[in-house]
């Protein structure tokens, strides 16, 4: 079991990974659909909010914002419809790029401020809580210290007898006369005992020959580690003897993830020099020299099939570092391997370890400018990086860095030069690609693809559009390395703009800056599908909208703007004795539940919501249609509603990330009588500067 927090956006960093993940897929971190990320906050500021440098600040007289420095970076400096100085927070301009160590918060008098780290524990005995810094999550997984695939029996589903010792379990094989019950079922040494075939070096399998096997490690044990992890997984034995250098490959599917090592001597872990896992788990070697090698194959238990494959020894690349590029000039397809490649070069959209080889290519004078259309597809179909510019490992001087399945891209009018070229493979996997290289006429770059030449939206005027024809251009802190389109509107008064997207079922990424090139200037960047971000008082001028997916197809983007709505500052609302009181009409309201209590988790959704919370109540004399919202709000929230009094079994509806991005909503007829609405945050340290509306209508 897994759960995720989408908190504030990384300004200025790509969101890694990923990648991975995502695709590398995130997991979702409430009950609600929507993913996405939240990179900047326009709340309107809480009376402790003065400025750093004069305490007078909030009151000093103004006609533009220019004239409302206050010298703390992270707050931004407004000068609001009253001709007063505001300084509301900025929490993503503090945000380091790292999940574990909690959100940082902007202090309006002292800036930027370390934030509580994310514990990641839920209180449970049964479960193993971690944070994951690489994948950006919480990840929670039953209670198996030993790592054997058994959970202690102590616990719901457990069947590990003894939890310190990865070799017992219901699914471990009894070993004769060791005066041990391994099998966990009451009986020591009964008749049946014995290991199954292959569990140990003494008995390993000969796959010299190559072909197919098909193995079962059930019963088996954990008897040898792995440079590569699989720790108290059951593992099985094989054997292979070359007689002449080889090319190897070694595939092992298992019941779940499965590792694979190849060593020299068999006992010995420092001898390994292949070790890989997946789904399957899978070593290549190129050029194996003669001799005998063993193959440890582990897994959590059942039937492994294993594929040994040998083919004639192949020379190793030219190709893998920036001195000696194989040269494209040419044009065509180029196949290329990453078996035994290294990582020689960094790009700006792949990752560390994984192996790359280099190419270049020139346009004479003569031929200039020439559209150049790249693109490099694994045949295992993974996710590959393609990096172009004009020198080799500077990923500042890229032109273009994508990454995808295949990784493609059109440069337009690309002028007379020398220019290096980088395919980057999957860390996890050496796998094989095809580069396609082709040179063609020169075609102009399409509307809106780039900030020189933006497509003009109308406010309030729905627009249809594509990213079939773009190329990525820009970063975004919420998106990867995908196509994106630039899109341009203008305000002519300060307002509250919402900007929606719908990619027609496609996940799509869209950031809001009033600078187009300096993703600095990032005001939000949400992602889903569809996505919506809420931006309130945003002062007049134009802005940019940067559309971003991995998909090709359509989408609609729409962007409305109404006069900026006043807010009330709100603050010592703890419980439910002493909740700010809305309005039966409703209201906006700010706030900051960091220096409140958490004394109202146990909610039914984000993580129980045990952090710090706010009470609002609303009291109906008839059925309303109530939505109420935190859109705009610096940190992930939770909002969960009570009848009555905010005790146990009061709760009637509770939502993580069904408003913008990590924002939460609420939206049903809610019938006469007294609710309590409590702003609360994901997890256990999920806190900052909110903004919470309600709205009243007939039902």
């Amino acid at each position: 079991m897994l759960e995720s927090r989408r908190g504030v956006g990384r300004v200025g960093a790509l969101a890694l990974g990923v990648a991975l993940l995502c695709g590398v897929g995130l997991a979702a971190c409430g009950d609600d659909s929507t993913e996405a990320t939240d990179s900047g906050v326009d709340a309107s500021p809480t009376d402790a909010q003065v400025d750093a440098a004069s305490l007078d600040a909030a009151d000093r007289e103004c006609t533009s914002d220019d004239q409302c420095p206050d010298d703390v970076a992270c707050t931004r400096d407004i000068c609001d419809l009253s001709g007063r100085c505001r300084h509301p927070v900025d929490p993503g301009a503090c945000d380091d790029g790292l999940f574990c160590n909690g959100v940082e918060i902007c202090d309006p008098i002292h800036g930027c401020m370390p934030g509580p780290p994310e514990t990641c524990t839920d209180d449970d005995v049964c479960t193993i809580d971690r944070c994951d810094e690489e994948a950006k999550l919480c990840r929670r997984s039953p209670r198996d210290f030993d790592e054997d695939g058994e959970a202690d029996w102590h616990c719901a589903g457990g069947t590990d007898c003894d939890d310190r010792d990865p070799n017992r379990g219901m699914t471990f094989a009894e070993i004769c006369a060791d005066g041990m019950d391994n099998d966990c079922d009451g009986e020591i040494d009964e008749a049946d005992c014995g290991r199954p075939p292959h569990d140990l070096c003494d008995d390993a399998l000969d796959v010299s020959a190559g072909g197919g096997f098909l193995l079962n490690s059930e019963g088996a044990s954990g008897d040898y580690s792995l440079t590569c992890g699989g720790m108290g997984r059951k593992d099985l034995v094989l054997s292979l003897t070359l007689t002449e250098p080889k090319d190897v490959m070694i595939s092992a599917d298992g019941s779940s993830v499965t590792w694979v090592a190849v060593r020299t001597t068999c006992e010995d872990r420092t001898t390994e020099f292949e070790c890989q896992s997946g789904y399957p788990g899978t070593v290549r070697s190129r050029a194996l020299a003669a001799g005998t090698y063993f193959v440890v194959v582990a897994d959590s238990g059942g039937e492994v099939n294993v594929d040994v494959e040998f083919t004639p020894a192949s020379p190793a690349p030219t190709n893998s570092t920036c001195a000696s590029p194989l040269d494209v000039s040419a044009g065509g397809v180029f196949h290329g391997s990453f078996v035994d490649v290294g990582d020689d070069v960094s790009t700006s959209c792949g990752y560390s370890g994984s192996p790359d080889l280099t190419y270049t290519f020139t346009i004479d004078a003569s031929d200039a400018p020439r559209d150049v259309v790249l693109s490099a597809v694994a045949g295992s179909g993974d996710t590959l990086a393609l990096a172009v510019g004009p020198t080799c490992n500077s990923a500042s001087s890229e032109l273009r860095c994508v990454r995808g399945s295949p990784a493609g891209t059109r440069l337009h009018q690309l002028a007379a030069g020398t220019y290096s070229l980088v395919v980057e493979g999957p860390s996890y996997r050496e796998v094989d690609f095809d580069l396609s290289v082709l040179f063609e006429a020169p075609t102009p770059v399409p509307a809106g693809d780039t900030c020189a030449s933006p497509l003009p939206l109308t406010i309030g005027t729905p627009v249809v559009g594509t990213l079939g024809d773009k190329e990525d251009d820009l970063d975004t802190t919420c998106g990867y390395s995908y196509r994106d389109a630039v899109y341009s509107f203008d305000l002519a008064a300060r307002s509250d703009v919402t900007v929606q997207i719908d990619g027609s079922g496609s996940y799509v990424n869209v950031s809001v800056r009033p600078d187009c090139v300096d993703s600095a200037s990032q005001i939000r960047c949400v992602s889903g599908s569809p996505a919506r971000a809420s931006l309130r008082d945003l002062p007049a001028g134009t802005y940019y909208a940067i559309v971003e997916s991995s998909s090709g197809r359509g989408f609609t983007l729409n962007v409305t703007a109404v006069p900026p709505t006043p807010s009330v500052a709100v603050s010592g609302n703890e419980s439910c004795g002493d909740a700010y009181v809305v309005p039966p009409t409703g209201g906006l309201f700010t706030g900051d539940t960091t220096t409140m209590l958490a004394d109202l988790g146990g909610a039914s959704c984000g993580a129980g919501a045990e952090s710090k919370d706010a009470v609002f109540s609303l009291t109906l004399t008839e059925p309303r249609h109530v939505v109420a919202t935190t859109d705009g709000s610096s940190f992930d929230t939770v909002l969960h509603v009570h009848q009555t009094s905010c005790g146990a079994g009061t709760e009637v509806v509770c939502d993580d990330d069904g408003g913008d991005g990590v924002q939460s909503l609420v939206d049903r007829v809610f019938d006469a009588g007294t609710w309590f609405f409590v702003v609360d945050g994901f997890g256990t340290s999920s806190a900052g500067a909110y903004t919470f509306e309600i709205t009243t209508s007939a039902p």
